[in-house]
């Protein structure tokens, strides 16, 4: 049986009546995976060279990076914008990310695995980095680089408590693409970051073990510029208070920095309170979707802060609508003032529900210009 291409090598096409549409990375990513096991099936073997032709705009407020202990460059990548990638189009808050990122394209590689820094970014308060994994092995479908339980990344003179997300997925045979994300609670204008990956752990398949390995990477980034507006407005209801702490914006993006308190009976009956969302609109009809950064503090308060694509320059007020998330699943450890550690496991019962959602009230910002 004929498959795909071969069907359509007989087709007879005009050119001239041949429109171009854009297809997205993963649409792309796909495409040339099918492509590689066809050739790969009829056992044709060709070299082919891909010519790439790339334009990099310089703007006023965008980061300056320097590379600490430089190595060898990347190959082309499979996916070009691994922010978008990764997004899916979910949020659509990743859309300006590449053309303000800053391009490291360096690579170290360790037992049979390559790890490439393609772009980072630092606005101030939240990392962003995005990386390609080559492995001559199959790691599974979704991967973590630096394993489970330590990101393997530290900032220079830096003693706070990071919060953040990480993930990679595959896109290719033994080839993965990912994005990482790290805040801090505090602002600076420049960071020096030391990366030392010590493995890699596959989040979904118990059967793939974590692979040792030693990639190390130091960076240099400067922050974006960026604008602060104060709000400090808050909301509470059941005992949870949130506090609006201020919006901050920079050419890409713009992110609220809040605070989520809880009374001691509400902690009590929930082992877990947080902020798992914002439903943000403009005056002007726009939504914005976004990804939160994290969550540090204590039991009582936790401080975070989530990011939305860029602000409509139009927009004169952002409705904000906080949801709140409370659940007794999960599971931790505490530690006493000797270091012993004691898991700490949440109870289910009448009076302790498995979880809840409650949405708070709106919270309406007036947008300085």
């Amino acid at each position: 049986m004929k498959d795909i291409y071969e069907i359509l090598n007989d087709v007879d096409i005009d050119e001239s009546e041949m429109d171009s549409v854009e297809v997205s990375d993963i649409e792309k990513a796909k495409v040339k995976r099918t492509l590689k096991k066809a050739i790969k099936k009829n056992k044709i073997w060709r070299k082919s060279i891909i010519a790439a032709s790339v334009c990099f705009v310089m703007i006023g407020v965008m980061a300056i990076v320097g590379i600490a202990s430089p190595a060898s460059a990347a190959d082309i990548p499979v996916v070009g914008d691994i922010f978008r990638f990764m997004d899916n189009g979910r949020t659509g808050m990743y859309d300006k990310y590449k053309e303000n990122a800053n391009e490291i394209n360096v690579t170290k590689k360790s037992n049979g695995i390559s790890v490439t820094i393609k772009d980072a970014i630092f606005d101030g308060k939240t990392l962003s980095y995005t990386y390609e994994i080559k492995s001559d092995r199959d790691l599974g479908e979704t991967i973590i680089l630096g394993g489970m339980g330590s990101s393997g990344v530290n900032i220079k003179g830096y003693k706070g408590s990071m919060a953040g997300t990480s993930g990679a997925k595959k896109v290719n045979d033994n080839t993965y693409v990912g994005q990482d994300n790290y805040s801090i609670d505090e602002e600076r204008k420049q960071i020096s970051v030391k990366m030392n990956f010590k493995s890699i752990g596959n989040l979904s398949d118990a059967k793939y073990k974590n692979v040792k390995g030693n990639w190390n990477f130091d960076i240099n980034l400067k922050a974006l510029e960026s604008a602060k507006q104060q709000v400090n407005k808050s909301i509470e209801k059941y005992g949870i208070k949130l506090d609006v702490n201020n919006i901050s914006k920079t050419t890409m993006s713009f992110t609220i920095n809040y605070t989520v308190s809880i009374t001691k009976s509400v902690k009590e009956k929930w082992f877990s309170v947080s902020l798992y969302d914002f439903d943000i609109k403009d005056d002007l009809g726009n939504v914005y979707k976004g990804q939160g950064n994290g969550e540090q503090g204590n039991l009582y308060k936790m401080k975070g802060s989530m990011t939305f694509g860029k602000l409509n320059d139009n927009a004169n007020k952002l409705i904000i609508t906080p949801k709140i998330h409370m659940s007794n699943t999960g599971g931790g450890v505490s530690f006493d003032k000797n270091g012993k550690k004691t898991e700490v496991k949440p109870k289910i019962d009448a009076n302790h529900p498995e979880n809840s959602d409650i949405v708070l009230e709106d919270i309406v910002v007036d947008l300085e210009k």
